[in-house]
């Protein structure tokens, strides 16, 4: 009796949904029947549907390396210097990343909202690559359900960085997405479309130059002949050779003292964060672990593609899936193993746990992606007749570990309002602690990029107070802090003194209520400072009745005098009068 028909259940499910109906019959499906179908085709819409929603959450003003490329690729008129996109930024190209940049900057005002759903389509891209090359031995709802895993891992909520953070999706999804768009043409024998993918992502991040060797690796188990197999290895060494000419930016030594441990460490848990956001150790288990799954499956592949006898599974409904139907997925593998190599050797010198960086997250989720597909065409029986739970648990488990780095990133949007304000009034300092760098500041007024732009507002609301404003201040009702007053209206600023330039914290509760916005004026009125409201502030939670998120963060401009600090709600100012530390008084 064989492996099809011993066995009930799944297998003669999987054969009765292959059985041809009469001519003229066609097959017909009633609800129930569509009813799977349908559920996992919702699963599979659902973490896409959260990663737009998460760009359109997100605050418009970009911070970190936008600032410092397009300080690099633009002159001070604003104007785009070609020459400069040639240049290595971190040892990357910046050719593609520094061109979206710029046109970012022109067309939308440099905000990071476009930059987010670019980041978007670029990972729809890498996930419609991954659903191309699952083989034709995977039907039905075992199909359906992989293709939910994909979605599920590919948009999962440790990528919210990228999509929250268009800036960071742009730099890495740049390099990775045409790389694993590459693997798929290739898998499916699509040579010239392969290496142009190749090259584009060549030019958008160093995360790509691995693609050349997995693609010639792709088309050797797809059986292709030597010269063919080799050809990508040709034109990978021209783009070798093209970045160690390009212009290098000044090198330095590491600080750290290491040893082979440590870049073996940035390997594995560049390979393994997904399993892990927190424990080190973890990460390097699961990387380690993942890598040797790469290899026992590897070596199973490469000894059947040596073999002299064709591989024939036809008829063979729950058998392992032949060599070229899966040539794309060990790619894969290769792609990722062979990305955290290059993370160990160039990170290492930090410290082993550099890889557990969340930008480095879509490796380590492709790396999953590979293990899940490979698992159930290439794996043991018993996962292969298993091949929805499968999907569907690693995607959970992936998307609910994910969820620290998603909450960092969600932590910091609050935040990125004061940003805004410190561009406004030349608060250097602050900038610079916000990952923002004042040299290029006069470039950006130039430019008219966010801040810079008439719809920049404090957030009091239409006709409310804006930088320049003169506040009458013998108006101003005192707030008063704790213990002095109802239990639902108080205030403090934690950060003693108030000066300029300094990135100023406390609360206000108004009614129970936040604050509509935060206001600095100096000792005659005028508004030189403002930044953002509604941050978490649980620990306010425990002595005052109101909302949970009452706490705030303001900037002013470095030169203020006499700094007066504004609660504004509903048209009234209220003056916050106690400096001192939180529930101290």
């Amino acid at each position: 009796m064989s492996e099809n028909t011993r066995d009930g259940g799944p297998v003669a499910t999987m054969e009765a949904e292959r059985k041809t109906p009469e001519p003229g019959k066609p097959a017909k499906r009633g609800l129930l029947d569509r009813l799977p179908y349908w559920a996992l085709w919702a699963l599979t819409a659902v973490p896409i549907v959260l990663s737009i929603a998460e760009v359109v959450r997100a605050p418009k003003i970009n911070h970190a390396d936008y600032w410092v490329v397009l300080g690099l690729v633009a002159d001070k008129n604003g104007n785009l210097d070609v020459a400069q996109l040639f240049h290595l930024y971190h040892e990357h190209p910046i050719v593609l990343v520094g061109l979206v940049f710029w046109l970012d900057a022109k067309l939308f005002a440099g905000t990071q909202t476009p930059l987010g759903f670019l980041s978007v389509i670029l990972a729809a891209g890498m996930f419609a690559a991954l659903w191309s090359m699952l083989p034709r031995t995977l039907t039905g709802l075992r199909r359906a359900g992989v293709v939910a895993g994909l979605s599920g891992l590919v948009f999962s909520a440790g990528t919210v960085e990228y999509f929250g953070d268009g800036m960071m999706g742009v730099q890495w999804l740049l390099g990775l997405a045409p790389a694993v768009i590459a693997i798929a043409f290739a898998h499916h024998g699509k040579l010239i479309p392969a290496f142009l993918f190749a090259f584009m992502g060549s030019l958008g991040h160093g995360v790509a130059f691995p693609v050349w060797i997995v693609l010639a690796l792709v088309l050797w188990l797809r059986g292709e002949g030597r010269v063919k197999s080799a050809l990508p290895l040709g034109l990978g060494l021209v783009v070798f050779v093209l970045w160690r000419i390009a212009p290098w930016p000044p090198s330095y030594q590491k600080p750290n003292v290491v040893g082979a441990d440590t870049y073996l460490g940035a390997m594995t848990s560049t390979i393994g964060q997904s399993w892990s956001t927190k424990s080190p150790d973890l990460a390097f288990l699961a990387g380690a672990l993942t890598v040797g799954l790469f290899g026992v499956l590897a070596a199973t592949a490469v000894k059947q593609r040596l073999a002299t006898k064709a591989e024939n599974f036809a008829g063979t409904l729950d058998g392992p899936a032949p060599v070229a139907a899966v040539a794309g997925w060990f790619g894969l593998a290769a792609q990722v193993t062979l990305n955290g190599a290059m993370i160990g050797v160039s990170r290492g010198g930090y410290n082993a746990t550099e890889g557990m960086s969340s930008r480095y997250v879509g490796i380590g989720l492709l790396g999953v992606c590979a293990v899940l597909v490979l698992l159930v065409t290439r794996g043991p029986r018993a996962l292969r007749l298993k091949a929805i739970p499968l999907a569907l648990v690693m995607a959970l488990c992936v998307y609910a570990i994910g969820n620290t780095a998603a909450g960092a990133t969600r932590y910091r949007y609050a935040y990125q309002p004061v940003l805004g304000v410190a561009m406004q009034v030349n608060a250097g300092g602050v900038m610079s602690k916000m990952f923002a760098y004042p040299d290029f500041l006069e470039q950006e007024r130039t430019m008219g990029i966010y801040p810079f732009t008439p719809d920049f507002t404090l957030g009091c609301g239409a006709g409310g107070p804006e930088l320049g404003t003169t506040v009458d201040l013998a108006k101003a009702v005192e707030l008063k802090g704790p213990g002095y007053g109802t239990k639902d209206t108080a205030g403090a600023v934690d950060t003693a003194p108030v000066t300029g330039d300094k990135q100023i914290n406390g609360w206000a509760l108004i009614g129970g209520e936040q604050a509509q916005c935060i206001l600095i004026t100096d000792g005659a009125g005028k508004v030189v400072g403002g930044g953002t409201v509604g941050l978490p502030r649980d620990d306010i939670s425990q002595f005052m009745n109101g909302t949970g998120r009452s706490g705030w963060q303001a900037v002013a401009a470095p030169e203020v005098k006499d700094p007066v600090v504004l609660a504004y709600r509903d048209g009234t100012y209220h003056r916050i009068t106690t400096i001192k530390d939180a529930g101290k008084g």
